[in-house]
């Protein structure tokens, strides 16, 4: 049974007005530390619970006139954006990738499409709420990049089994590794682990401990001129030795990645038998793909924060930069960060030069620019394919 664009489309804007109150709520209470399940919806200056019927999607706020029922206190519009903005994300991909054909590979909705799409359009909400969150308390919290990270995976897991394309297509639909790069995910992951291990063990030190004390200490204290603002400048940082701290702490990782590649990578009958399960494995060859894309988005950012403070004596990129790329990584592949993050300083540079005018700041919220060019990198996906394919058969394929 074939079900219409239109059906589809108002289908898709309801569960998307739906999702955004959601991320209503996942944007004022995860920075506050506050439970996302329970209580309920309440007003936050009197704390009555919201009622269903007032928690009606984009209308409520309406016919509620902005303001509380009980104590009259005004709601912000905000919330009505959200989930109007969210409804329109919703409608909007699924008009991009089946209706434009933006994504000319991918297969129908019904086809097996869907999975994609389920797996992209969280990614944007995850992009959306890390905006709304860093734009306002110059955070961005690690439990939603790892929403999207642990959705790509099980896209990437379960999608061959769905497909309808040629398998030499999977790696432009969904991250699908090869025999090397599955190797050097494998590897990396596994050093990941290890440096987390040592990490909790107090083998090796975290980096800007203090900072993050400071920081905390200014959240909990309440005082909105200090919280939601960098505190760097209140501290003394030795910025090479914080920067020492997070390359050990990489080195595994790192290290790993380049030794699985080289032994499951080569031609032996290491490397023969890890090609037979990379092709016979699809699940894994799906997940390991995924992982690589975690690994190479994080890292393209943590390598351009690590050099970047060393070059500028001050931290150049949060943490929080990081892991949301590594996210974006798992669920689109290890091309899509990478050229993101070179896409994202063209939306920043005119933000950048305001503060600095007008506030006499360099600081700025990272995550909402990296989330624009994130966003145009999936829709100028196939463009960027072509590109690169061209580029590499022309400059790296056989001679006549």
């Amino acid at each position: 049974m074939i079900i219409p664009d239109s059906i589809w489309m108002i289908f898709l804007f309801a569960l998307g007005a739906i999702v955004g109150s959601f991320l209503n709520v996942v944007v004022y209470r995860i920075p506050r530390e506050l439970s996302i399940v329970r209580p309920g919806s309440f007003c936050p200056s009197c704390r009555h619970p919201i009622v269903w019927y007032d928690n009606i999607p984009i209308l409520a706020w309406f016919y509620l006139g902005g303001k509380c029922r009980h104590c009259g206190a005004g709601f912000s519009i905000r919330y009505a954006l959200v989930e109007f903005l969210t409804a329109v994300l919703f409608v909007g991909l699924y008009w991009a990738y089946f209706r434009m054909g933006v994504r000319r590979v991918l297969p129908a909705f019904e086809q097996g499409g869907w999975l994609v799409y389920a797996g992209h359009i969280i990614l944007l909400c995850v992009l959306f709420a890390s905006s709304l969150i860093d734009g306002e308390h110059w955070i961005i919290p690690l439990s939603i990049s790892y929403t999207a990270a642990v959705a790509g995976c099980l896209l990437s897991m379960f999608w061959p089994y769905w497909q309808t394309s040629p398998e030499s297509q999977y790696w432009q639909i969904i991250p699908y590794a090869s025999a090397k790069s599955g190797a050097c995910a494998l590897g990396a992951f596994l050093g990941l682990i290890i440096g987390i291990i040592l990490l909790n063990a107090g083998l090796i030190k975290r980096s800007f401990v203090q900072l993050l004390e400071m920081e905390e200490a200014n959240r909990q204290s309440g005082d909105k001129e200090t919280s939601n603002k960098p505190v760097e400048d209140d501290i003394e940082i030795n910025i090479r030795q914080e920067m020492f701290y997070e390359i050990v702490f990489l080195m595994p990782s790192v290290v790993l990645g380049l030794i699985f590649m080289w032994i499951l990578g080569s031609d032996g009958r290491i490397g023969q038998w890890w090609q037979q399960v990379i092709v016979q494995q699809k699940w894994l060859a799906g997940l390991l793909g995924s992982v690589f894309g975690f690994m190479i988005g994080g890292g393209v950012v943590w390598a351009t924060r690590i050099l970047g403070s060393l070059s500028f004596g001050r931290e150049a990129m949060g943490l929080g930069d990081v892991h949301l790329m590594a996210a974006v990584g798992a669920v689109l592949g290890w091309v899509s960060p990478t050229i993101a993050f070179f896409v994202a300083p063209f939306f920043g540079l005119g933000w950048a030069v305001m503060r600095l005018v007008l506030h006499r700041s360099r600081e700025i919220p990272y995550g909402p620019f990296l989330s624009m060019g994130t966003v145009v990198v999936m829709l100028l996906h196939d463009p960027i394919v072509d590109y690169f394919v061209q580029y590499f058969t022309y400059n790296h394929g056989p001679g006549p």
